[in-house]
């Protein structure tokens, strides 16, 4: 692979770029009108030197921050890159989707506080919206420009760049799947490292080009723009409103402008496969397609199998999907699949992971199985370790907390604003390795993610995977959703230890009885993993309780249930003296239970 000059900050590689290849592509941006845009390297850089200009203007300067809520756009690149490039701290929230503007404003004065943010920089359509609503000065980027002393800064007139590899780039909130959001501390020297060892790990290559419509608020679609500028490789760069009005608008991209890179997480795989076999895609063409990191969720087999049996007819290699796993705390990656390979599935013992945390191979034509993704190996210059709860590697096949160490690691979590920052928990153990929470096991050196520790089943002594559970759910009901199951446990008073829940997708049953379906779940369920006692709760997805990201968050399930449980006591004691009775919840038609 053909090295890039070194750089200490993406800042300084779009410089290098505006420098020496200024007519060279840098960007195609497909706003929200679906308008394209295309901007070479000197059109960034004019862009950031407005923007830098304008934050000048407002006296927002080096290690000031900022919240960002803009749409996919020039402007979110202008002011974004401008924020890096003057030493900004940027802050890359959502954009508020549901009509809840004074829920959102509320939000976002409490990240404003945490954050210690001076201004929110957003659309003048929401400026209209959210200024009365804030304490925070709101500001636009047509503000920012109007501000700058001159409509077309010239390189010269910018002061050099403010920030270092020591310096904050942005904060990042991490998915809050178990709780309440964290903001990472993502530093310039954390991005330059993971976009680097991505670069090393895919293989990539002058010639590539990066598709993308991920969120910008959501790490994996944040970090693909710093990827592309330090790799100096072109991007077409796409609200994700696009992709949501038509997934296989995504494919489209690809075909028609070469893109050999573009992520996305499993749902978007399953989105395009639904939608091709209702709409009959043609004249795609995928054969550039090259690497397709999917991650931010767990990635079934079912999705892998069905998108590439989809679009194999269209060239898609067999070596393009590609799993991989990551965090907010390590910048993005941890690790990634080996490109030059299908991906794989490890067939294991579904018994034998529940009672000893074992991953015993098995035959795949065994019923008894569960099959467990392959994320690959860690980064270049990055290493990863299974450990028990005291700390010590566990041998390959043994479940254990998954542990990260390298430059992509950030320092920590931002404290909260009356907590002083010297007492912030640290995030790494005394070795400087990460601990993620994140359950898992390798296989030479190899990892296989298994879950979430916090949210782990506990029934009778035996430890169950919620994920495992899922798919395995999905599969005995053949599902063609996912996710269409959701797994929590909660303590079961009668007999001392927790009981398993399953959230079921209402569309589960379309044209088929539900209690067939509970039942025939039951059973296999008892007969697979040893559960019995097996509560059942039929759910509209609208009401399953997700992070920004599409993550489900189970602690919040579990509240819902909770919930659904004390409308039911509160009625079962005819408490009718007690005014009128709670509204029905979304848990729906909860009450089936197989003992």
């Amino acid at each position: 692979m053909t090295q890039a000059p070194r750089a200490e900050t993406v800042i300084d590689a779009l410089l290098d770029s505006a420098r020496h290849t200024p007519d060279r592509p840098a960007f195609r941006v497909i706003e929200r009108s679906e308008e394209e845009f295309a901007l070479s390297y000197a059109d960034v850089h004019r862009l950031v030197g407005q923007a830098v200009a304008g934050l000048a203007a407002h006296r927002i300067g080096a290690a000031d921050r900022v919240i960002l809520v803009l749409p996919t756009s020039r402007d979110f690149l202008s002011v974004y890159l401008g924020c890096l490039y003057a030493g900004v701290v940027p802050v890359v929230v959502p954009e508020p989707m549901d009509g809840r503007t004074a829920h959102y404003a509320a939000h976002l004065r409490g990240l404003a506080e945490h954050a210690r943010a001076g201004h929110v920089i957003t659309s003048p359509e929401w400026e209209k919206e959210l200024q009365p609503l804030l304490t925070t000065p709101v500001l636009t980027p047509d503000t920012l420009r109007a501000a700058s002393p001159a409509p077309d800064p010239p390189p010269a007139s910018l002061d050099p760049p403010r920030a270092t590899a020591a310096s904050p780039a942005h904060l990042q909130a991490t998915s809050g799947s178990t709780g309440t959001p964290k903001l990472a501390m993502i530093r310039h020297g954390n991005i330059t490292a993971n976009v680097r060892s991505i670069a090393e790990a895919i293989r990539g290559r002058p010639e590539d080009t990066l598709v993308s419509w991920l969120p910008l608020f959501h790490d994996m679609g944040l970090i693909g723009i710093s990827y592309a500028l330090r790799a100096r490789i072109p991007m077409v760069l796409s609200d994700p409103v696009n992709f949501l009005r038509n997934p296989l608008s995504w494919l489209r991209w690809i075909s028609r402008y070469g893109g050999t890179l573009s992520p996305a997480p499993s749902s978007a795989f399953h989105m395009c496969v639904r939608v091709a076999k209702r709409r009959p895609p043609d004249g795609l063409d995928l054969s550039a397609w090259r690497v397709a990191l999917c991650g931010a969720e767990p990635v079934p087999e079912s999705t892998m199998r069905d998108f590439q049996e989809t679009f194999a007819p269209f060239g898609l290699s067999g070596t393009t999907l590609c799993p991989v796993y990551g965090l907010a705390e390590s910048t993005l990656a941890v690790t990634i699949s080996d490109v030059g390979r299908p991906y794989s599935v490890d067939r294991v013992d579904a018994a034998a992971l529940a009672a000893r945390g074992r991953a015993v191979p098995r035959p795949a034509d065994d019923p008894r199985t569960t099959g467990a993704m392959c994320v690959g190996r860690a980064l270049p210059d990055h290493t990863l370790r299974v450990v028990d709860a005291d700390g010590a590697p566990l041998p390959d096949r043994t479940i254990g907390e998954i542990e990260v160490a390298g430059p992509s690691v950030v320092d920590g979590y931002l404290p909260e604003p009356d907590v002083a920052e010297e007492a912030a928990d640290p995030l790494t153990r005394e070795d400087g390795f990460l601990r993620t929470g994140d359950l898992g096991y390798q296989v030479g050196g190899e990892l296989y993610v298994t879950g979430r520790r916090k949210d782990l089943v506990i029934i009778a002594g035996r430890n169950y995977v919620p994920n495992q559970i899922e798919t395995f759910v999905e599969a005995v009901t053949r599902s063609p959703r996912t996710p269409a199951v959701v797994a929590v446990g909660l303590p079961d008073p009668m007999l001392r230890t927790e009981q398993l829940h399953l959230l079921l997708d209402e569309r589960l049953a379309d044209g088929r009885d539900r209690r067939d379906i509970t039942a025939r779940v039951s059973d296999a369920l008892a007969e697979v993993f040893g559960i019995g006692g097996v509560a059942y709760h039929w759910i509209r997805r609208a009401d399953l309780p997700r992070t920004t990201s599409g993550k489900i968050q189970r602690h919040l399930c579990r509240k819902l249930i909770e919930d659904d449980r004390a409308t039911e006591d509160h009625r079962a004691r005819g408490a009718h003296d007690a005014g009128p009775e709670p509204g029905p919840g979304a848990v729906r038609e909860a009450r089936q239970t197989h003992r």
